[in-house]
């Protein structure tokens, strides 16, 4: 909505029709400021004192912005284009350090994204810095230990981790990187571990948790295929690629049960399937059967080929070493399918951090034998 006044209304005469304009009952002591004062144009400032309506006592500040222009029948203003600004959710504030820090201090000549601390904050940073400086790397790690504890999920932001991790060296990040990874792989085993021991009835949770690390599966896999139905009745839990060849392997989680995978025929001295087993391999040999009948279209419709498609049931724990025995003679004579107890899992999951423990604990020596980074020509990747 635009306002007019007069060509004779001076600047008090706006002033005041500014302070007028609010109707707010506990408006106390009102400030104003002209900003800028031309021929064609008044820009004023008014800060409203807004008091506590029960006590009659202050309560905040609310800044507000104007801007006048002067045109032949006078001067008109636009209420669209007051600014206002509340202090009692601590814009004021802000804005008064914002315009302290750029006007009266060295701004930053460059361009890019500056924040503004106080000089106590600044000092305890410049205490810490100095600190980690004359640290041994005992204490440098131990106080990196202090200051991840210190920091909750919810104070960080990835780019404040961005911006702070942005002058470290590459061997530094490179380092951080990779013992962040080998915390959440061992906070995965220990939650496999955790769900094994529990003999947990919930396949979905075991599901999830080995979608998101399928590297518990080993390293003989290197892609875990995003794709669950492959033929019109079907729906797998898992596709994997296998490294060595490519070709596709069907993964089928089941539960770790404690009752026993086998049974034992005395009158014949040897050891059967139970029924859940059975029951398994069953369904897995009907995936299979159902894949490799569909393989043209498979191959047509989603550019994998399931030639001879293999499949790995995880299921049930290891038992007794007669068990065990029997687990390994039936694997020796299964086609395409191989059966895996949950506590294989978990040794196939150790075997794996092993590996990598011991690459890393390579290159730290070699770092120490050559510390200007002269390798020699070996590949040292995992």
């Amino acid at each position: 909505m635009e306002e007019h006044y007069s060509p004779d209304s001076t600047l008090d005469d706006i002033k005041v029709s500014i302070q007028s304009s609010i109707r707010n009952p506990n408006i106390g002591r009102v400030f104003q400021s002209v900003l800028k004062k031309g021929p064609l144009a008044y820009k004023i400032a008014t800060i409203f004192e807004i008091k506590n309506a029960k006590t009659g006592e202050h309560h905040h500040f609310s800044l507000r912005l104007d801007s006048f222009s002067k045109t032949k029948t006078g001067w008109s203003y636009k209420r669209e284009n007051s600014i206002g600004i509340d202090g009692e959710a601590g814009e004021i504030e802000r804005l008064v350090r914002f315009i302290n820090g750029t006007t009266e201090c060295d701004a930053p000549s460059e361009s890019g994204n500056f924040r503004l601390i106080n000089e106590e904050f600044y000092l305890s940073t410049e205490n810490i810095a100095t600190l980690v400086q004359k640290s041994d790397s005992s204490e440098k790690s131990q106080l990196m230990r202090a200051i991840i504890e210190d920091i909750s999920e919810s104070d960080t932001i990835p780019s404040d981790l961005r911006v702070a991790f942005h002058s470290g060296s590459i061997k530094l990040l490179e380092s951080i990187s990779t013992s962040a990874k080998m915390v959440q792989y061992r906070r995965a085993l220990e939650k496999l571990k955790e769900m094994i021991d529990t003999t947990t009835k919930d396949e979905t949770a075991l599901q999830h948790l080995l979608e998101e690390n399928p590297w518990l599966f080993g390293s003989e896999y290197s892609e875990l295929i995003n794709k669950r139905s492959w033929t019109r009745d079907d729906r797998l839990d898992f596709m994997l690629r296998r490294t060595v060849d490519g070709y596709l392997e069907i993964i089928e989680i089941k539960t770790p049960i404690e009752d026993p995978l086998f049974r034992y025929d005395s009158s014949h001295d040897n050891y059967y399937s139970s029924a859940v087993l059975s029951k398994t391999i069953g369904q897995v040999m009907r995936y299979i059967e159902e894949i490799e009948r569909d393989r043209n279209s498979i191959l047509a419709r989603d550019g994998y080929d399931p030639l001879k498609i293999r499949a790995r049931i995880i299921l049930g724990r290891d038992g007794d070493e007669p068990l065990k025995k029997a687990l390994h003679n039936l694997n020796a004579h299964l086609i395409q399918i191989e059966v895996v107890t949950f506590d294989q899992l978990v040794k196939i999951g150790e075997q794996v951090l092993n590996v990598f423990e011991d690459t890393l604990q390579s290159h730290e020596s070699i770092d120490d034998d050559f510390p200007n980074n002269e390798l020699p020509n070996d590949d040292f990747s995992f």
